[in-house]
């Protein structure tokens, strides 16, 4: 990076709700790079992932970041060169990053259930101010502000005091130990490299490893591989799948916010809810 670089090619590899990351090429120097690149509105964003890939890099595909810059209304990194496939992530990749996550969520060593700052979840702020309690946090740092975001837009859903009740009743039993989580664990953020599948964004904060997986599995059910190499490392305990019909509302609630579509699932998912 310390001669001229002359933009021969570029190839868009992934795109998400507010990044794109292309691949570009000097000709003239046959070195390539993998650039995400992002509006300048959401610099804070941008800091905060380029932060967090560096902490989950003991146990995540993270190439680093040799750049980092701006322009008049974009920013962008550049990454080390690192090789990108065009074809669909195979049976052992997802089983070898159930296996990597599972060694994450293991690693924590915090007491409290939050982060030391506020992270992103797409395009809104994710609240993070630590708890101790999981059960409060849940309910009203991830269920109650997301009802609070959509009753905001002119939807309200269910009455928030009576769901963030609920939800707090439903997990008052339940105390995980804290582990450290991606946050975004989606198969629209994934690229396929030649050391494993890197995750670009992420939204970390230390919470219940469950609602880490609960992002994977209420829009891609059928991630048996990803499944079966994480159990293999940290089997999961009694109540997973009821748990998983409680935290599938976060995401759900999350994504809802750009597929209007969602509406009617997120209504029935509460509904389900109600009758545990």
């Amino acid at each position: 990076m310390n001669s001229p670089f002359t933009i021969g090619n570029r190839k868009l590899l992934l795109h998400t709700q507010d990044s794109n990351y292309y691949q570009i090429t000097d000709l003239t120097q046959n070195v390539s790079f993998v650039v995400r690149v992002i509006p300048k509105s959401m610099v804070t964003k941008f800091e905060i992932v380029t932060r967090n890939l560096s902490l989950m890099a003991n146990w995540l595909v993270s190439p680093q970041v040799m750049l980092f810059g701006s322009t008049s209304d974009q920013c962008f990194s550049v990454f080390e060169n690192f090789e990108v496939a065009e074809s669909m992530p195979i049976p052992d990749e997802w089983n070898s990053l159930g296996k990597r996550i599972a060694k994450m969520h293991q690693q924590c060593q915090q007491g409290m259930y939050g982060w030391d700052e506020d992270t992103y979840i797409f395009q809104q702020i994710q609240p993070n101010r630590w708890q101790k309690n999981w059960a409060s946090f849940f309910s009203e740092q991830r269920i109650g502000w997301q009802l609070q975001l959509h009753q905001e837009k002119g939807k309200h859903l269910i009455n928030i005091s009576d769901m963030t009740s609920i939800i707090h009743r439903l997990l008052h039993h339940h105390h995980p130990d804290p582990s450290m989580l991606h946050g975004q664990l989606l198969p629209d953020n994934v690229l396929v490299t030649s050391t494993g599948l890197f995750l670009p964004d992420n939204a970390c904060y230390c919470g219940d490893r469950e609602l880490d997986l609960a992002w994977l599995l209420t829009f891609s059910p059928n991630y048996e591989d990803f499944m079966r190499g994480y159990s293999e490392v940290w089997p999961l305990p009694a109540g997973f799948e009821l748990r998983q019909v409680i935290y599938a509302l976060y995401p759900l609630l999350v994504q809802l916010h750009n597929d209007p579509a969602l509406e009617t699932r997120v209504h029935h998912h509460i509904e389900q809810i109600l009758a545990i």
